[in-house]
């Protein structure tokens, strides 16, 4: 089997692989979809259409989705494969009690599918009995692996964003609070605010203004969003606040070193990766500039020695 023909199946299925795992993430989509759909239902209300009918106007990938997710089984939470899936779950931003057996219905059929299509394509090109049956084993290998990849990237690019975010949303809890709001008006205000522009951070904050209002107090609140986004720099604001309120202090100042020293952090941290990046860059600097750069200097001179020598000969 030729390595074209190779390539040009692990093309397709990594293909296949984007665009179902791009139908079944697109949170925007489904967000789109739902309201559409709430807009129909109101509308058949309205209209007097809901009697004797069906409400629902599934497409055929729900119907499978639903299909599959009566059969499938969820994860286990108290192992600790189900436990670790529960935390990458939260911190990628599905907080919602069925994410897990979602991911598990979804992380099946994209094995299935992709299995399936590898079947295919070694059928097309088969060239030995076992070649269909190994196309679609690597199929199914990357329906299973593609799905953990794109959510633990998707968990680490949403912590980087929170923690991008943490000192501006600190900012303006300052700024409420010496207005004279409560920190607990102030967090509802902020993460209202901050996630009607689309910041990650204002998800977060809500949930820590519901888990407040819900009788939780401000230090379990707090510990509650270190566990659940488990960004490192939320870990030392949520024991300045609660030791903060513990002593009765205020809570502005407190605010302000904290931002002030995430500040520095984010900026460390920017100085660390310059210095990194400088012995980063060595390696492709060696690899690939510096043979072409000895080709272009060199070469003609070889090239004008072999001449001579070929002339002299």
């Amino acid at each position: 089997m030729s390595p074209i023909t190779i390539g040009i199946a692990v093309f397709f299925l990594a293909g296949a692989a984007a665009i179902a795992l791009y139908i079944a993430f697109a949170p925007n989509t489904r967000a789109v979809d739902e309201t559409f759909a709430d807009l129909a239902i109101k509308m058949r209300v309205s209209l007097g259409a809901l009697e004797g009918g069906d409400v629902t106007d599934d497409n055929l990938l729900r119907m499978m989705f639903r299909w599959a997710a009566k059969r499938v089984p969820p994860p286990n939470a108290d192992t600790p494969a189900g436990e670790k899936l529960q935390q990458t779950l939260a911190q990628a931003g599905f907080l919602k009690s069925s994410s897990a057996q979602s991911y598990q219905v979804i992380r099946i059929m994209l094995a299935a599918g992709c299995s399936l299509v590898g079947l295919i394509i070694g059928l097309i090109v088969e060239t030995s009995a076992a070649q269909p049956f190994m196309f679609a084993a690597g199929g199914a290998a990357i329906g299973i692996f593609v799905p953990s990849y794109i959510l633990g990237r998707r968990a680490r690019t949403r912590q980087a964003a929170i923690s991008r975010q943490l000192s501006d949303v600190l900012d303006l809890l300052v700024v409420c609070v010496e207005a004279g709001l409560g920190l607990y008006e102030a967090i509802q205000i902020v993460g209202t605010e901050s996630e009607r522009h689309g910041q990650e951070i204002g998800t977060e904050l809500n949930l820590v203004a519901a888990d407040i209002s819900a009788g939780a107090t401000l230090g379990q609140a707090l510990r509650s969003l270190a566990d659940r986004t488990a960004v490192e720099d939320i870990k030392p604001l949520a024991a300045t606040l609660i030791q903060s309120e513990q002593l009765g202090a205020q809570i502005s100042p407190a605010l302000k070193a904290s931002s002030d020293a995430l500040r520095m952090r984010r900026r460390l941290r920017a100085e660390e990766m310059a210095q990194k990046a400088t012995i980063k860059i060595l390696f492709p600097l060696v690899l690939f500039v510096l043979p072409s750069m000895i080709a272009v200097i060199v070469g003609p001179a070889m090239i004008q020695v072999v001449r001579t020598l070929s002339a002299g000969a």
